[in-house]
């Protein structure tokens, strides 16, 4: 494929394929990804792929195994725990933070993105009950939820809040709960993130917070399944 094709749409397909396919239980935890039979079916050349799965184990999605490739990473009960366990005190404070400072922007673009995740996470389970392909929604309910997430702790405006999630690294458990979810999970998510918008609305602090972490901590559940210990 010609230089002038590839670089960022290629990488950022094969990103994509890859992040959903993990989401999805496509790809299992231990299981290796090979740059080669990945390459010819998106019909790109490996060094895309190759920059893709970088991208994914700075996530810690995959892990870059020296001489033999990457393989998707494994994550314990225990691993679960401890992650949504630190995002719920860390994402609450978000939110506290952002009721308390978000303008009439940051509030339509919350709006915005808790439709983008309700329609998605309906779809998702429409998907389901008739057996189809569910892995494009699946993307789209983690693109959406990220995005939420991530306009909340924006609104927060508090740089050190934000560098200590991020050092959590919480986004590979997520993708993966996501393809654990039951339509109960993805109902309750809903609510959350519906009872979580209301709270920055009206400048509800203590709504808010609560709502976030009584999110994350019901979503914790959904995410043990995907763990490799479950």
């Amino acid at each position: 494929m010609s230089s002038a094709v590839e670089p960022d749409g290629a990488r950022t397909q094969a990103y994509r394929r890859i992040r959903s396919d993990i989401a999805a239980g496509a790809l299992v935890p231990g299981s290796w990804v090979r740059e080669g039979p990945l390459a010819d079916t998106l019909g790109v050349s490996r060094t895309p792929v190759r920059e893709a799965l970088n991208a994914l184990a700075a996530e810690g999605l995959v892990e870059i195994v020296r001489h033999r490739g990457a393989r998707v990473s494994s994550w314990t009960r225990r691993d679960v725990d401890e992650v949504y366990s630190l995002r719920a005190l860390l994402e609450g404070e978000g939110a506290r933070l952002a009721a308390e400072r978000a303008d009439a922007s940051v509030i339509a673009t919350l709006r915005e993105h808790d439709r983008a995740f309700a329609a998605a996470a309906a779809e998702l389970s429409a998907l389901r009950a008739r057996g189809a392909d569910e892995e494009a929604a699946v993307a789209r309910a983690v693109d959406a939820n990220d995005a939420l997430h991530r306009a909340v702790m924006e609104a927060a405006d508090s740089p050190r809040l934000a560098s200590l999630l991020a050092s959590v690294s919480s986004t590979p458990l997520v993708a993966l709960a996501f393809g654990h979810y039951a339509d109960a999970d993805l109902a309750r998510s809903v609510a959350g993130h519906h009872d979580l918008v209301l709270g920055i609305e009206h400048r509800d602090a203590a709504l808010a917070e609560s709502a976030m972490r009584s999110h994350i901590l019901g979503a914790r559940h959904a995410a043990a399944r995907s763990a490799t210990d479950a």
